[in-house]
């Protein structure tokens, strides 16, 4: 029987693609076992795809414990794919990471959806993120994400302020993340009773080629994927493709047709990638963890108010923040009164006053 220690030191010998890495534990009894094998036949030239795997081998050896050094120092662990603690969805993905460097708690029976989306996000992806990690955190969902700034770290965050858990994949080494923000984010996510993955091990600097691989990590290890914005080119559609391949629920949430940022989720939705998806609630009713929402109240209006007037005032804002003397001028009302008017629709959850004066629909 392999132990982690050993799984590690197989893996950074890097003797061979993780397919064969995978078979070669599955088939061989333990890390001295296989050391043997090689001994015998390299010198027998029988290996030839293993030539010089010997050197490799005790390398990874020595490099094993030089990283189960730095993990104990850093307060993490390592854990192997046939450890109990290893999440049991990300195992069943096609090539999943033979070992995980983790800092924090991992449930592996835990149900996570992903969220993802664009580092430049609109105020409409703002609230889209917040509502809905919100509400999949309030039904113990774990929240999955890329610790990215903009969608990605709005997800996290939201999630930590509604005591939530959520998971941050990294594509580098759990000491490598370099910027003070992004590490203050992990800290709190370790807080809350999350955790911080990687498959690169200590030391190892984020490079582009890395994201792609960290993506599918983000995927398989969620029942679904949730797109919230996203450009057509993207890390976010590269995790939505991953997740599709893997046969995971993909959704994603509708924008506005002439925003940059909503044409990645369009396209998924238009070519049948993903299934459209306008609040959290349609996320859970289609993974069979809630009831069919209901898209109207019993009397058919989806709000009440007080007179037509606070109603033309709700309908004069929208998913774009507009500023109170825009508001005051479109309506032809006092701005004292409109200021009151204002209060109460916030008051009742169905706008919000962002800095500036600028005010935006949340329902």
């Amino acid at each position: 029987m392999w132990s982690t220690d050993e799984v590690l030191a197989l893996t950074l010998s890097r003797i061979a693609p993780q397919p064969k890495l995978k078979s070669i534990v599955e088939n061989f009894q333990n890390f001295d076992h296989f050391l043997a094998f090689i001994v015998e036949n390299e010198r027998a030239q029988h290996l030839p795809d293993f030539v010089g795997s010997y050197e490799k081998l005790i390398f990874g050896r020595k490099e094993a414990e030089n990283q189960i050094f730095k993990a104990e120092n850093f307060g993490a662990k390592i854990i192997s794919y046939w450890d109990d603690e290893y999440p049991k969805r990300l195992r069943e993905i096609q090539y999943p990471p033979l070992v995980l460097f983790v800092k924090g708690n991992v449930d592996p029976d835990g149900l996570s959806i992903s969220m993802v989306g664009t580092r430049k996000n609109t105020h409409y992806g703002k609230l889209v993120a917040e509502e809905f990690a919100r509400k999949f955190v309030e039904r113990g969902i774990i929240v999955t994400s890329g610790l990215a700034f903009g969608i990605d770290s709005i997800c996290h965050e939201t999630a930590i302020n509604s005591n939530g858990t959520t998971y941050g994949i990294l594509a580098c080494g759990l000491d490598c993340v370099a910027v003070s923000v992004t590490r203050k984010l992990v800290d709190q996510i370790v807080e809350s009773n999350g955790a911080i993955i990687t498959e690169y091990k200590f030391g190892t600097k984020a490079l582009p080629a890395y994201f792609p691989q960290r993506n599918r990590i983000i995927s398989g290890i969620s029942v679904a994927t949730v797109v919230v914005e996203s450009d057509i080119k993207g890390g976010a559609m590269i995790t939505a493709r991953f997740a599709f391949d893997q046969n995971r629920d993909v959704f994603a949430v509708p924008g506005n047709v002439n925003s940059p940022k909503s044409r990645g989720t369009n396209y998924l939705i238009k070519n049948n990638f993903a299934k459209l998806v306008s609040s959290p609630e349609e996320v859970l009713y289609e993974l069979g963890l809630a009831e069919e929402p209901k898209l109207f109240a019993e009397n058919g209006n989806e709000v009440e108010f007080e007179d037509s007037l606070d109603s033309g005032i709700y309908n004069a804002i929208s998913s774009e923040p507009k500023h109170i003397d825009v508001l005051a001028d479109e309506l032809n009302i006092d701005i004292s009164d409109l200021l009151f008017r204002l209060l109460n629709l916030e008051f009742k959850g169905l706008i919000r006053q962002l800095p500036g004066k600028y005010y935006i629909r949340v329902k």
